[in-house]
């Protein structure tokens, strides 16, 4: 498969390019979203970058459920191959990216974004639901997501939507997301039953400008910005969560039949960046109806994470020195006392190079009750190492 890709690519780029010295069209390279090839007046962009993610953790590594098995590891997380650009006109766009580790495709899609408040998207991508799961794991403020990031992402989905912004006077500035998408998560060529997955966002911008999907104020905000978003989605399905992976299960949960779990989710969030500080927050509800074995359960989570540069106040401390922290709740089952599963997270990023290049060392403490009555904890040390190619 990645074989594949590389020759295809090779074929389109020199294709291309001796085209354009045949026809004596401009052509030219910079360097922005890995390296980006220019073509015929900029009417045709091809970008292409490889990211690495390495990482070495003690006692464990991901979330676990339970405790039984602590394992120390030093791995590749992640490697992927991303390719995006446009082709007739700039706003013709399109995304590819593949998972080279697992050997996986995960995004594919293809972009008109002519205007502003009105754009169309389709293929597969992470769908626009929380923050925390939209921020690429590469522009993240922590070594990874919170734990309730488990339970409650979206993920990754085939569909369509429609989004885009729409600016009015003062603090009238909004942005908006409606999709569609199959609801049986990455990969699936198709659904398991007649009824589709619908998700809405809403996302308000109070100081006039969209705050970026990503995480620490790199760009050094000197006014404050903000933004507070709802978020909601409904489907069928024989899965009560997904993943990179796609489909799956929560903890408690048999394997579904087709169109065995209803599944209904809310979600409230902020965030700013200001003056090197950076915060995010999200609330999130979920009730899975089993239509099999007549059951309902409700789940709720949230976490509040903040970030300081702390140059900003010690001017001996190194301007690249990031401090971060995060707390997050996740209560499986509303209807049980005691069950709460609670993370302790403190961390520190170096950022060579923003985050196309960082270092994060980071320390949590996890607490899991979810298992039994009796409580189980540990501490985690995790470091990680993100790089991007070009």
């Amino acid at each position: 498969m990645i074989k594949n890709i590389i020759i295809l690519v090779s074929f389109l780029f020199f294709s291309m390019f001796l085209y354009a010295q045949e026809k004596n069209k401009d052509f030219y390279i910079t360097k922005g979203k890995g390296y980006e090839f220019h073509f015929f007046e900029d009417n045709y962009l091809l970008q292409i970058d490889f990211r690495g993610q390495f990482r070495a953790s003690y006692p464990f590594d991901s979330n676990p459920e339970t405790f039984e098995i602590e394992k120390s590891s030093l791995k590749i997380n992640r490697a992927r191959i991303k390719i995006g650009g446009h082709v007739y006109k700039p706003y013709y766009t399109f995304y590819f990216e593949q998972d080279i580790k697992g050997n996986n495709l995960l995004d594919f899609r293809a972009q008109i974004e002519k205007y502003d408040f009105l754009k169309l998207r389709v293929g597969q991508w992470k769908v626009r639901y929380s923050r925390e799961r939209i921020i690429s794991s590469g522009n993240q403020q922590g070594v990874d997501r919170s734990i309730i990031n488990y339970a409650f992402t979206v993920d990754r989905q085939q569909g369509i939507s429609i989004f885009g912004n729409l600016a009015g006077n003062g603090m009238a500035n909004f942005n908006y997301w409606a999709s569609v998408f199959t609801g049986s998560g990455r990969g699936a060529s198709s659904n398991d039953d007649s009824k589709l997955m619908y998700i809405g966002r809403l996302q308000w911008n109070p100081n006039k400008e969209v705050l970026k999907f990503s995480g620490s104020d790199l760009e050094g905000y000197k006014k404050f910005v903000s933004s507070i978003a709802i978020a909601a989605t409904t489907n069928t399905s024989k899965y009560t969560r997904f993943s990179t992976s796609g489909g799956g299960q929560l903890y408690g949960f048999e394997e579904g039949e087709d169109g065995q779990y209803k599944i209904d989710q809310f979600l409230f969030e902020t965030a700013f960046k200001y003056k090197g500080w950076s915060w995010q927050q999200e609330y999130h509800y979920k009730n899975i109806d089993d239509k099999i074995n007549l059951t309902s359960t409700s789940l709720t989570g949230f976490y509040l994470q903040l970030g300081y540069f702390l140059n900003n106040t010690f001017s001996k401390i190194p301007k690249k020195l990031e401090i971060y922290g995060r707390y997050a709740s996740y209560d499986p089952n509303i209807e049980i006392s005691n069950n709460n599963e609670l993370e302790y997270s403190v961390g520190l990023n170096w950022f060579f190079h923003k985050h196309k290049n960082k270092l994060t060392f980071e320390y949590s403490y996890l607490q899991f009750n979810e298992i039994s009555s009796m409580e189980k904890s540990s501490g985690r040390y995790r470091l990680q190492w993100d790089i991007s190619i070009f």
